[in-house]
């Protein structure tokens, strides 16, 4: 066991049946009356964004203040105009509805409210201690990353870590998270498969966050191919939701992992959506984490198929096994949503391999993962994705 590690989780989290229909008492519980509502342009288009200012009325909110749709970056030029008309409007929360770009910057504005500072610079360079309460409850659409619910965000080159960053409370409802076409459900629950699986590899046996990680993985195993083919399955699309926060509570106490960088690194240097690079990236770092972790990837092989059948398999035969529920899994999802899973699907090539290795070596889950991971590492990932 390490001599010591940091975790904290303080997010209320709603989850299940009609969890929309809470957001009227919870803002209530707050001391709030006046939010102003962030959302996606993809919020907006899937019919989200109505549910939410119709539950906010129903829920005894008459005063909503709506802010532009939120870009599809981390913009600080944009939480500062949040920051001001929540100041100007006279709001008392946030209220966020949508993917990691409106998670991100509902989280930078709640800091530069409750910091009562102008920029992120100096909140980035100073010790975060919140002089001002901003209540913030965020309902994920599009989620893969889970970043809903954890106390970080990255700005640029600056990477935030805080408990004034963690929302009040999280609303998961299926209607909601689950509203996305399918390709896009596949690639963030495959995101979130990856958030789990790296956190629960790289941390320690008796971190916290291994929990939120384990239980996250049975989830997706079990639901998550369930979900993507039949939306009508209410449980199966709770389960994958709620999956998803939980591994992105994990990864946010671990952030780091091949998996994470070279996704990243193919993101950058392709232009690729992040949330489907993961189909690529997540099997050959489970493949390689076997040199490090032999016995945590014979565990994965227990998270997806139970007590029972990981009892008669040979232990000599579980690290294998549990590489090919991966690889499954990822070949069903990508059947069904045609999502790619191998690069020959892509018109990635083998020339760009280098510098995709390059950008991936750079990425800050790269370099803070339990030793730095080398170039030749993410060049042997790609060519075993191929």
């Amino acid at each position: 066991m390490r001599k010591f590690f940091e975790f904290q989780n303080a997010a209320k989290i709603n989850c299940g049946e009609k969890a929309l229909d809470t957001i009227g008492k919870e803002l209530s519980v707050l001391g709030a009356k006046k939010p102003i509502l962030i959302t996606s342009s993809n919020a907006a288009k899937l019919g989200v964004k109505e549910k939410v200012v119709d539950s906010l009325k129903n829920g005894g909110v008459d005063e909503i203040v709506l802010a532009d749709v939120a870009p599809s970056e981390v913009d600080v030029e944009f939480a500062k105009t949040i920051k001001e008309t929540y100041i100007s409007e006279k709001c008392d929360s946030i209220v966020a509805v949508g993917g990691d770009e409106v998670m991100d910057i509902a989280k930078v504005a709640k800091l530069l409210l409750s910091q009562d500072w102008d920029d992120i610079l100096p909140i980035a360079q100073e010790c975060v201690i919140a002089s001002k309460n901003v209540p913030l409850v965020v309902i994920p659409s599009e989620n893969g990353s889970g970043k809903e619910a954890n106390g970080y965000v990255e700005v640029g080159e600056y990477y935030l870590s805080s408990s004034s960053l963690v929302p009040n409370v999280v609303i998961i409802d299926e209607d909601v998270a689950m509203a996305a076409p399918t390709r896009e459900i596949a690639a963030c629950g495959v995101y979130a498969l990856a958030n789990a699986i790296e956190s629960y590899l790289e941390a320690d046996d008796a971190d916290v966050s291994t929990v939120y990680a384990e239980k996250a993985i049975r989830l997706l195993s079990d639901n998550l191919l369930i979900a993507v083919t039949d939306g009508d399955n209410k449980d199966a699309c709770r389960a994958t939701a709620l999956a998803s926060t939980l591994a992105g509570i994990a990864y946010g106490a671990n952030p780091y992992g091949a998996a994470h960088a070279l996704a990243e690194g193919l993101h950058a240097v392709t232009g690729e959506l992040l949330e489907e690079m993961f189909a690529l990236s997540i099997l050959p770092a489970v493949a390689i984490a076997r040199k490090k972790y032999e016995n945590k990837v014979k565990n994965l092989y227990y998270l997806f198929v139970g007590a029972d059948e990981y009892a008669e398999t040979p232990s000599s035969e579980r690290a294998d096994k549990a590489v090919s529920k991966v690889e499954e899994l990822l070949a069903k999802l990508g059947e069904v949503t045609g999502l790619a899973t191998k690069i020959s699907q892509t018109k990635i090539t083998r020339e760009t391999f280098g510098k995709i290795a390059d950008a991936a070596v750079d990425k800050r889950a790269s370099i803070t993962a339990n030793g730095p991971i080398g170039k030749d590492v993410f060049i042997d990932m790609l060519n075993r994705v191929y």
